[in-house]
């Protein structure tokens, strides 16, 4: 089975995220991918304001996550970076962070 679990940035502010994480990186759980909605918001302002995230595709790798950023607006993109999960050798789980606009798209 493939697992994948959808973030935000904001939950990435979260010591269970990274906890997660590290764990899944120990047991390599390749089957697992974490798409992550980075729009750069959260609860109570900016998300680099309030928590340093960036680079957050770095941190994902630190963690021993394949990792890659993708316009989360562009289907085409976030395609291809969940079809790499099924490239045959990986011994990581993988990690997309999908920049994204809060609200693009929708006429107030």
């Amino acid at each position: 089975y493939r697992t994948v679990v959808i973030l935000s940035d904001g939950e990435c502010n979260e010591g269970s995220v990274w906890e997660a994480a590290i764990m899944a990186s120990a047991q390599k759980l390749v089957t697992l991918t974490v798409l992550v909605d980075y729009n750069k918001w959260q609860a109570t302002g900016r998300s680099n304001e309030v928590m340093a995230l960036d680079p957050l595709r770095d941190k994902w790798e630190a963690f021993g996550w394949e990792a890659y950023e993708v316009d989360g607006h562009d289907f085409a993109e976030i395609r291809a970076a969940l079809a790499c999960a099924e490239l045959p050798g990986r011994d990581k789980p993988l990690a997309i962070v999908a920049h994204t606009i809060k609200g693009r798209g929708v006429s107030f």
